[in-house]
């Protein structure tokens, strides 16, 4: 009786957790039945998801134990392919080296709080996999920016959870302050860091090209627009698109010198003529004055607002003002 008791407790203790896990499961399921069913626009939606989920490919996984990362199906060979195709080269040296520098880089730290060396997560390591996968390289560098980028948004998230609880767990004074500003420097430099590798990323893929798609062209009564690959060189030779070839020439000027332009009359402060050249209208375009210049009055004047400086408005404040005058005059 003694001696069975001790395998009986054995067996208690290991049949407890299996126990306790299916009563959480059943009562999680019960739970969950008793919630609605989607109603008919969730439940296309489900359908849309699902269609686009299934048309993706599945992206590349590793499994790792305690002898390092292997592949997750029998398929050895075909699995070291996808991981070469992923990181965009035939090097399986690069391969090996970005692998175990993503397995450094994932590794959980939470339990030993850096103390020790983390311990391998899964989970991260496939989830860096498949940013990667996703970016598809066309070469080494391009991968190298794609688990850059995997990584630093590894990092942010932790970051940002950490100022959160930051901002939830501590006073602000002291060192509670302290420590908020130092995760939140550090939050916003990873957030710059992602965008920037995400630009340095596109910039290399355009090799330095900017490319502006115009969608919509509108062209309105009396304009004039030109659809098509237009190009312009300066200087001598010939144009593309068909064009003519031209050479730049001096142009004459429109204006003609003070000397030929009797009519101009306009004087300096130091009472010798004006230097300027004058225009077609006969007066130069500081002083001007001639007919016909200026903008046109009323509304057409593109400077016209509330029109108190119209002629008409100024003629009835003058009239106004007079009859004023002599209302004042007479009283006196």
């Amino acid at each position: 009786m003694a001696d069975g008791e001790p395998d009986q407790a054995v067996a208690q203790s290991a049949e407890t957790p299996a126990g306790e896990t299916t009563a959480a499961a059943q009562a999680f399921a019960e739970k969950l039945a008793r919630r609605l069913p989607p109603n008919e626009v969730e439940l296309a939606a489900i359908e849309r998801a699902k269609k686009r989920t299934k048309a993706r490919a599945p992206r590349v996984t590793l499994q790792i134990d305690e002898r390092g990362t292997s592949s997750p199906h029998s398929d050895v060979e075909g699995n070291r392919y996808r991981l070469a195709d992923a990181f965009g080269t035939r090097s399986i040296q690069f391969v090996h080296s970005m692998l175990n520098g993503l397995g450094k880089a994932t590794e959980d730290h939470s339990e030993y709080c850096g103390f020790r060396p983390g311990s391998p997560d899964q989970e991260a390591f496939n989830a860096a996999l498949a940013v990667i996968d996703g970016v598809r390289p066309k070469d080494e560098i391009e991968a190298m920016l794609a688990a850059h980028t995997a990584v630093t948004n590894i990092a942010l998230l932790e970051l940002v959870a950490r100022t959160r609880g930051a901002i939830a767990g501590h006073l602000y004074h002291g060192t509670g302050i302290k420590r908020l500003d130092v995760l939140g420097n550090l939050t916003t430099k990873f957030m710059r860091t992602y965008t920037m590798q995400v630009e340095a990323l596109a910039r290399k893929r355009r090799k330095g090209e900017q490319n502006v798609t115009v969608k919509y062209v509108h062209v309105h009564a009396g304009g004039q627009a030109v659809v098509g690959n237009v190009s312009h060189r300066g200087g001598r030779g010939a144009a593309k698109n068909e064009q003519r070839a031209y050479r730049r020439g001096r142009q004459e000027p429109t204006a003609v010198a003070i000397s030929e332009s009797p009519s101009v009359r306009s004087g300096t402060r130091s009472g010798k003529p004006c230097r300027s050249p004058a225009t077609e209208k006969g007066r130069c375009r500081l002083h001007g004055g001639a007919r016909g210049s200026g903008g046109p009055p009323g509304k057409r004047n593109g400077q016209y607002r509330h029109g108190e400086r119209t002629k008409a408005a100024i003629a009835e404040r003058q009239k106004f003002s007079a009859l004023l005058k002599m209302l004042r005059a007479g009283l006196t």
